[in-house]
Protein backbone atom coordinates (compact mmCIF):
# COMPACT_ATOMS: atom_id res chain seq x y z
CA UNK A 1 0.00 0.00 0.00
CA UNK A 2 3.06 2.61 0.25
CA UNK A 3 5.96 2.59 -2.31
CA UNK A 4 8.47 1.02 -0.97
CA UNK A 5 7.79 -1.62 1.97
CA UNK A 6 10.30 0.69 4.21
CA UNK A 7 8.29 3.22 4.30
CA UNK A 8 5.80 1.15 6.86
CA UNK A 9 9.09 0.68 9.10
CA UNK A 10 10.17 3.71 10.20
CA UNK A 11 13.55 3.81 8.53
CA UNK A 12 15.51 4.45 5.67
CA UNK A 13 18.10 2.22 3.59
CA UNK A 14 21.18 3.05 2.53
CA UNK A 15 20.63 1.66 -0.59
CA UNK A 16 17.61 -0.20 -2.14
CA UNK A 17 17.57 -2.43 -5.09
CA UNK A 18 14.43 -3.29 -6.96
CA UNK A 19 12.77 -5.08 -9.84
CA UNK A 20 9.80 -7.92 -10.53
CA UNK A 21 6.94 -5.27 -10.50
CA UNK A 22 8.36 -2.41 -11.86
CA UNK A 23 9.18 -4.45 -14.56
CA UNK A 24 12.78 -2.79 -14.73
CA UNK A 25 15.10 -3.06 -12.00
CA UNK A 26 17.26 -0.13 -10.15
CA UNK A 27 19.03 0.70 -7.61
CA UNK A 28 18.46 3.69 -5.20
CA UNK A 29 21.19 4.72 -3.06
CA UNK A 30 21.07 7.42 -0.07
CA UNK A 31 23.98 9.38 0.61
CA UNK A 32 26.52 7.30 2.48
CA UNK A 33 27.16 6.30 -1.25
CA UNK A 34 29.10 9.69 -1.19
CA UNK A 35 31.15 9.11 1.88
CA UNK A 36 33.29 6.33 -0.27
CA UNK A 37 35.32 8.42 -3.05
CA UNK A 38 35.59 5.30 -5.51
CA UNK A 39 31.87 3.84 -5.36
CA UNK A 40 30.13 2.32 -7.76
CA UNK A 41 28.19 5.49 -9.28
CA UNK A 42 31.90 7.50 -9.34
CA UNK A 43 34.08 4.46 -11.39
CA UNK A 44 32.97 3.19 -14.68
CA UNK A 45 31.76 -0.20 -15.23
CA UNK A 46 31.14 -0.64 -11.68
CA UNK A 47 27.46 -1.25 -12.09
CA UNK A 48 26.90 -3.81 -14.90
CA UNK A 49 24.17 -5.79 -16.27
CA UNK A 50 20.71 -5.78 -14.22
CA UNK A 51 21.81 -2.71 -12.16
CA UNK A 52 23.24 -0.68 -15.38
CA UNK A 53 20.15 0.74 -16.37
CA UNK A 54 19.66 2.38 -20.00
CA UNK A 55 17.97 5.00 -22.01
CA UNK A 56 15.09 2.47 -22.72
CA UNK A 57 14.95 1.49 -19.26
CA UNK A 58 14.23 4.90 -17.62
CA UNK A 59 11.73 6.13 -20.24
CA UNK A 60 10.24 2.90 -19.81
CA UNK A 61 9.89 3.35 -15.79
CA UNK A 62 8.58 6.59 -16.01
CA UNK A 63 5.65 5.39 -17.75
CA UNK A 64 4.90 2.81 -15.14
CA UNK A 65 5.36 5.35 -12.54
CA UNK A 66 2.78 7.68 -14.16
CA UNK A 67 0.43 4.47 -14.77
CA UNK A 68 0.93 3.51 -11.01
CA UNK A 69 -0.63 7.50 -10.30
CA UNK A 70 -3.00 7.66 -12.74
CA UNK A 71 -4.41 4.44 -12.10
CA UNK A 72 -4.39 4.70 -8.16
CA UNK A 73 -2.98 1.80 -7.96
CA UNK A 74 -1.36 2.23 -4.58
CA UNK A 75 -4.76 3.04 -3.23
CA UNK A 76 -5.84 -0.15 -4.82
CA UNK A 77 -3.34 -2.74 -3.53
CA UNK A 78 -4.47 -1.10 -0.08
CA UNK A 79 -7.73 -1.57 0.25
CA UNK A 80 -7.18 -5.31 -1.73
CA UNK A 81 -4.34 -6.15 0.71
CA UNK A 82 -6.31 -5.62 3.71
CA UNK A 83 -8.58 -7.27 2.05
CA UNK A 84 -6.41 -10.60 1.48
CA UNK A 85 -4.92 -10.13 4.53
CA UNK A 86 -8.59 -10.42 6.09
CA UNK A 87 -9.61 -13.61 4.24
CA UNK A 88 -5.88 -15.32 5.31
CA UNK A 89 -6.56 -14.55 8.91
CA UNK A 90 -9.69 -15.94 8.70
CA UNK A 91 -8.22 -19.34 7.42
CA UNK A 92 -7.71 -21.01 11.10
CA UNK A 93 -11.45 -20.79 11.86
CA UNK A 94 -12.22 -22.83 9.08
CA UNK A 95 -9.02 -24.86 9.08
CA UNK A 96 -7.71 -25.01 12.63
CA UNK A 97 -4.11 -24.76 14.06
CA UNK A 98 -2.27 -26.01 10.66
CA UNK A 99 -2.35 -22.37 9.56
CA UNK A 100 -0.66 -19.63 11.42
CA UNK A 101 1.06 -16.62 11.39
CA UNK A 102 -0.74 -14.79 8.71
CA UNK A 103 1.24 -11.82 8.03
CA UNK A 104 0.87 -9.37 5.16
CA UNK A 105 1.93 -5.72 4.01
CA UNK A 106 -0.32 -4.63 0.69
CA UNK A 107 -0.75 -7.21 -1.47
CA UNK A 108 2.55 -9.18 0.05
CA UNK A 109 0.64 -11.42 2.34
CA UNK A 110 1.70 -14.93 3.74
CA UNK A 111 0.86 -17.80 5.71
CA UNK A 112 2.54 -20.85 7.69
CA UNK A 113 1.89 -24.41 7.41
CA UNK A 114 2.52 -26.44 10.15
CA UNK A 115 5.08 -28.35 8.54
CA UNK A 116 7.40 -28.64 4.67
CA UNK A 117 5.49 -31.63 3.71
CA UNK A 118 2.01 -30.02 4.27
CA UNK A 119 3.41 -27.03 1.84
CA UNK A 120 4.20 -28.81 -0.14
CA UNK A 121 1.30 -31.02 -0.33
CA UNK A 122 -1.30 -28.05 -0.65
CA UNK A 123 0.90 -26.73 -3.50
CA UNK A 124 0.85 -29.84 -5.30
CA UNK A 125 -3.01 -30.07 -4.66
CA UNK A 126 -3.69 -26.65 -5.70
CA UNK A 127 -2.33 -27.09 -8.95
CA UNK A 128 -4.82 -29.87 -9.13
CA UNK A 129 -7.37 -27.15 -8.19
CA UNK A 130 -6.18 -24.67 -10.94
CA UNK A 131 -3.98 -22.48 -8.81
CA UNK A 132 -0.42 -22.00 -8.84
CA UNK A 133 0.74 -20.97 -5.32
CA UNK A 134 4.72 -20.16 -4.25
CA UNK A 135 6.50 -21.56 -1.66
CA UNK A 136 8.53 -19.49 0.81
CA UNK A 137 11.33 -20.41 3.17
CA UNK A 138 10.64 -24.07 5.18
CA UNK A 139 6.71 -23.82 5.53
CA UNK A 140 5.60 -20.82 3.61
CA UNK A 141 2.98 -20.25 1.35
CA UNK A 142 3.05 -16.52 -0.03
CA UNK A 143 0.85 -14.30 -2.24
CA UNK A 144 2.24 -11.46 -4.24
CA UNK A 145 -0.83 -11.28 -6.79
CA UNK A 146 -0.29 -8.11 -9.70
CA UNK A 147 -0.60 -4.84 -8.64
CA UNK A 148 -3.70 -4.68 -10.12
CA UNK A 149 -5.61 -7.44 -9.38
CA UNK A 150 -9.23 -7.33 -9.37
CA UNK A 151 -11.34 -8.52 -6.26
CA UNK A 152 -13.34 -11.67 -8.31
CA UNK A 153 -9.78 -12.48 -9.07
CA UNK A 154 -8.52 -12.39 -5.77
CA UNK A 155 -11.92 -14.67 -4.26
CA UNK A 156 -11.35 -17.29 -6.85
CA UNK A 157 -7.76 -17.32 -6.36
CA UNK A 158 -8.63 -17.81 -2.26
CA UNK A 159 -12.06 -20.45 -3.51
CA UNK A 160 -9.40 -22.43 -4.88
CA UNK A 161 -7.09 -22.35 -2.01
CA UNK A 162 -10.01 -23.37 0.38
CA UNK A 163 -10.72 -26.48 -1.80
CA UNK A 164 -6.97 -27.87 -1.87
CA UNK A 165 -6.83 -26.76 2.16
CA UNK A 166 -9.95 -29.33 2.41
CA UNK A 167 -7.82 -31.70 0.26
CA UNK A 168 -5.17 -31.65 2.44
CA UNK A 169 -5.58 -30.36 6.25
CA UNK A 170 -7.67 -32.95 8.31
CA UNK A 171 -7.84 -31.58 11.46
CA UNK A 172 -10.69 -28.78 10.91
CA UNK A 173 -11.84 -27.36 14.09
CA UNK A 174 -15.10 -29.30 15.11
Amino acid sequence: GTFWAYEQLGVVPDALAFGKKMQVCGLLAGRRFDEVPENVFRVPSRINSTWGGNLVDMVRSRIHLEIIEEEGILDHVRREGVYLLSRIEALPEQFGPAISNARGRGLMCAFDLESKAVRDQLRSIALEEGLFILGCGSRTIRFRPPLNIERDALDEGLRRLEAALRRVVRTAPA
